[in-house]
């Protein structure tokens, strides 16, 4: 259990609390259970309604528990792995997103807001928090990870090392250094500037144990956890007119690639 990441194992959490439950109600010993017991459950999801994603994350929590003679996991068994690819025939997983918002109206509204020298810090931040979003393409949590720290402020750029255990962090594998570009061109939209009159006027307000980046603009001024990171970005949005009852805050992160292509003409 301890291999598992604090979401993971709420997620299997739910799935394995549903499995014991689909033991009992058959006589089932769910420590010895088979094969067929198995695909038997991930049938009776898959009729309550679930698709894809739901079952192959009950598949994985069902390794965790499911003890085969031969020493097959039970998610690698071909029977599983055939069920599961009828099941993805039939409920694909599909993207979340047809379309995507058009980040130009985003960047014209963050624009009117002006440089970063004369906004107030609740502006402040949430423009900053929009910035990042947009020109990282991170999860919430990575921008929650960020910290001052392990920040470089070098010439022309600022570059995080993000020093914690991420949802993509892998033995071997950890994120890259964020590299973060000043935007000379249009000071209103430089994400540099934004950022280094962000840490001017916040680093009073940091508790001497608070090295993360973004803190939240009002008292007791704590770091700032996902969801919120996530629900300033959709307030954002929805100040700039996208509809939020179409795109959620997660939805920055695939409109990030192209605010790049937004900011190449001026560049160039």
């Amino acid at each position: 259990m301890a291999s598992w990441r604090t979401g993971t194992s709420k997620q299997y959490q739910v799935y394995l609390e549903r499995w014991s439950q689909f033991c009992q109600s058959r006589g089932i010993d769910y420590t010895a259970a088979s094969i067929d017991n198995g695909i038997d459950f991930l049938a009776t999801l898959f009729a309550s309604g679930l698709g894809h994603s739901a079952i192959n994350t009950a598949r994985s929590a069902l390794s965790s528990v499911v003890a085969l003679p031969d020493n097959t996991t039970f998610g690698s068994h071909p029977l599983v792995t055939r069920f599961l690819k009828g099941v993805f025939e039939l409920k694909p997983s599909l993207p979340r997103y047809s379309s995507i918002w058009d980040v130009g109206v985003v960047l014209t509204h963050l624009r009117r807001r002006g440089i970063a020298s004369t906004l107030d810090l609740k502006t402040l931040t949430r423009k900053t928090t929009m910035l990042l979003c947009l020109l990282t393409g991170q999860r919430c949590q990575t921008l929650t990870k960020l910290d001052v720290t392990l920040m470089q402020i070098l010439q022309g750029k600022i570059v995080f090392t993000i020093g914690e255990k991420l949802k993509t962090t892998r033995p071997g594998k950890h994120l890259e250094p964020i590299e973060l570009l000043e935007y000379p061109q249009d000071e209103s939209v430089c994400v540099v500037s934004h950022l280094k009159q962000y840490i001017k006027c916040t680093v009073q307000l940091r508790a001497a144990q608070h090295t993360r980046l973004l803190i939240s603009h009002s008292k007791p001024h704590k770091p700032l956890t996902n969801s919120t990171v996530g629900k300033w970005a959709k307030s954002v949005l929805r100040e700039a007119g996208i509809d939020t009852s179409t795109f959620s805050d997660k939805s920055a992160r695939p409109a990030s690639t192209s605010y790049g292509h937004c900011m190449a003409p001026a560049a160039a």
